[in-house]
């Protein structure tokens, strides 16, 4: 499977107000990737309604976030959470009786997108010099940001950067890892999002060498209590040389640290859909948005994502995400065809046995 490689990168700092923060069924906070490939693929449809653009095609939209803030209030509540998503209420009825309160997880950003573009269309307003583009270079920028600031993303509205301007950088592999330096400061400060699927299933091989994180049958943990375990914070007791008035140990909580595969800021994210049923004929189902398209019921697919600082990224595209055009077993899923495969390999060192001391015995508990 091939991947078109980016000639371009339209490069751009938005504000969004009122973003959608419900990414999943399992997850809340940052926009899930898929809302930002799905405005990149809208990008593409209206761009491409020009004649002059037909040809233009967007093979990718890397994501960098400078500012996230939810739109929360303290909860009166301390069972679950201190705080709690804002509430917002909806028109009158038709009858002027006020609807109900409605519970909308909303949230303002602050973000870089990296748009990669492709097609025989975009060889005319390539440059060598990215800070001298001719009128016809230009134009296609300007075209791009009436359409971008015109749409929406997650949900929200989008505002220009008051101070960051748009960049279209001409883009080739040769200067892959040369540009991406120039262009750190410009991206400063932010985190990218990337897809680590391969430390996902490096924690469930050393999650499956220890007795208690097995199952009766003494299987390992699968994918999803392997995320978990990622995701929370884990406490366990440990004995202390204190002694209660009964002559039995203290034990004192204590959070348990991370191993060295799990170093990094690691999240939760969903990076697609999971088929339910086979695909269905067009027009087959009823109440569906388009009848024009055959259509299936779907699950979301969860992963597990790094925020990582731009300036410890080798190449851009390495952020790219972008749909798998080729989706086999109903799994439609988002990639990153541009980043290195990687493997993390687990040495005899991490199942040693002083690397499990942190972890609870069979006694202990998690939270």
């Amino acid at each position: 499977m091939s991947y078109r490689y980016p000639k371009a990168l339209y490069i751009i700092r938005l504000q969004i107000e009122n973003a959608s923060i419900i990414s999943s069924h399992l997850t809340w906070g940052f926009p899930a990737p898929s809302a930002f490939t799905g405005f990149a693929h809208a990008l593409q449809r209206k761009l491409n309604t020009f004649d002059q653009y037909h040809d233009i095609e967007c093979c990718g939209v890397g994501i960098l976030c400078h500012q996230f803030s939810p739109q929360m209030t303290k909860s009166s509540d301390y069972r679950y959470s201190p705080y709690q998503l804002n509430l917002a209420r909806h028109p009158l009825e038709s009858d002027g009786s006020p609807p109900a309160m409605v519970e909308e997880g909303k949230g303002h950003l602050d973000v870089s997108l990296i748009i990669g573009l492709t097609g025989d269309g975009l060889d005319q307003h390539l440059s060598a010099n990215d800070n001298e583009l001719n009128s016809v270079t230009q134009s296609l920028i300007q075209q791009l940001n009436q359409i971008v600031y015109g749409m929406r993303l997650a949900g929200g509205s989008i505002f220009p950067h008051k101070r960051v301007k748009p960049r279209f950088i001409h883009w080739s592999l040769s200067e892959a890892a040369e540009k991406t330096k120039k262009l750190c400061h410009w991206l400063l400060p932010s985190f990218a999002l990337l897809h680590r699927h391969e430390v996902l299933t490096a924690h469930q091989q050393w999650l499956s060498q220890y007795q208690p994180c097995l199952n009766t049958q003494g299987q390992a943990p699968n994918l999803l209590d392997t995320l978990l375990d990622i995701s929370r914070l884990n406490l366990n007791s440990v004995a202390t040389n204190q002694f209660t008035p009964d002559g039995e140990k203290k034990g004192d909580w204590q959070v348990r640290p991370r191993p060295e595969h799990l170093k990094g800021w690691l999240v939760p994210i969903p990076i697609g859909y999971a088929a339910l049923t086979t695909l269905q004929e067009k027009g087959s189902i009823t109440g569906i948005r388009d009848n024009r398209f055959p259509a299936t019921f779907v699950e979301t697919l969860l992963s597990l994502g790094e925020w990582k600082s731009p300036h410890r990224i080798e190449d851009l595209t390495h952020i790219l995400w972008t749909y798998n055009p080729a989706p086999q077993n109903g799994v439609y899923e988002l990639v990153q065809p541009f980043a290195p495969k990687s493997i993390i390999q687990l040495t005899s060192d991490d199942f040693e046995e002083d690397s499990f001391d942190s972890y609870p015995n069979s006694e202990d508990e998690e939270h």
